[in-house]
């Protein structure tokens, strides 16, 4: 019987410290973050090395402009398990957003290229990265490629129609922007008004 009993606190336990992360998941859906890193932080306490949980708690941190915070977490990730498309991404996403470092940005995607090669954002923030550095033809080659293997992207139409805005070409530019506009994107919606007629 007293074993029977120890089976079902550490059941308890475990219960527990699990719906501490499935709160977590609940506060970060409805937008409260501080309350989802508590929970998180909470489980992360008795599980530290569960990946799931420390990649949504650096979520979180990111939502909440912690970048250095969030960044520690998607590192941990990584650590955890190198192969991880996501935690890889959200740092090439960092790179490009808040630190305007164009290389490293491109470094980062290569990275997430090398572990899913259909990844079309990706190749997407590698061709905006190309395109701020002046690399026109590297960035056109990435768009191309984030297009090939997802033609339903709207951001790489979006993107390559602005490099072609940029290079003259604006029957191709207008084109890509349709496409952009009609698979949902609302920036098109004002570059087309702006530059297609």
């Amino acid at each position: 019987m007293k074993k029977f009993g120890f089976i079902i606190l550490v059941f308890a336990g475990m219960a527990c410290k699990n719906e501490n992360s499935n709160e977590g998941d609940v506060f970060f859906s409805k937008g409260e973050y501080e309350k989802a890193i508590t929970s998180y932080s909470a489980y992360l306490a008795t599980e530290p090395r569960d990946i799931k949980t420390i990649y949504n708690r650096g979520r979180a941190y990111e939502e909440l402009g912690k970048y250095e915070l969030a960044l520690q977490d998607f590192r941990k990730v990584i650590k955890e398990d190198p192969l991880n498309v996501n935690a890889h991404l959200s740092i090439t996403v960092d790179y490009y957003n808040r630190l305007k470092d164009y290389e490293n940005t491109i470094f980062f995607a290569e990275k997430v290229l090398k572990l899913d090669e259909t990844n079309s954002s990706a190749f997407t923030l590698k061709g905006k990265a190309h395109q701020k550095l002046g690399n026109v033809v590297e960035a056109l080659e990435a768009y191309n490629s984030a297009i090939s293997v997802n033609n339903e992207y709207a951001e790489a139409y979006l993107s390559r129609g602005s490099l072609r805005l940029y290079q003259k070409q604006f029957s191709k530019a207008c084109t890509d922007m349709n496409i952009a506009k009609s698979l949902g994107s609302k920036a098109a919606e004002n570059l087309i008004k702006r530059y297609c007629k």
